[in-house]
């Protein structure tokens, strides 16, 4: 009887360890796609930049180029939001446009107006 309560004790205690490093690993995948959508919109942003320059210094539009980077750019930063409901701990969350820490309640960030929900 001691024994089948011990061995109960033990599975418990590795259940939870099992759960809590299922939840770690979920959360470094968040973080790395998180990295890898933030490098892709930092690439539009500069593509833009360049796309808006070149038309200016050379007196062509670009429009078609530079209305598929905003496009690339609004879909990039939905994504981003996306990914970061689906990292909320503990009640709050990251805005992905300026960083800052809001309620998990909040529906814009105080901080810079994005919508976070």
């Amino acid at each position: 009887m001691l024994l089948d309560e011990t061995m109960g004790g033990i599975r418990s205690v590795f259940d939870s360890a099992a759960q809590k490093t299922a939840g770690a690993i979920e959360n470094s995948r968040g973080y790395v796609e998180r990295a890898k959508l933030r490098a892709a919109l930092n690439d539009a942003y500069r593509r833009l930049g360049k796309a808006e320059y070149e038309a200016a210094v050379n007196g062509v539009s670009s429009m078609d180029e530079i209305n598929a980077l905003m496009q690339k750019i609004s879909e990039l930063r939905r994504q981003m939001l996306d990914n970061e409901r689906g990292m909320q701990r503990g009640g709050t969350m990251t805005c992905p446009t300026c960083g800052k820490l809001n309620s998990s309640e909040d529906a814009f960030c105080p901080a810079c107006g994005t919508q976070l929900r």
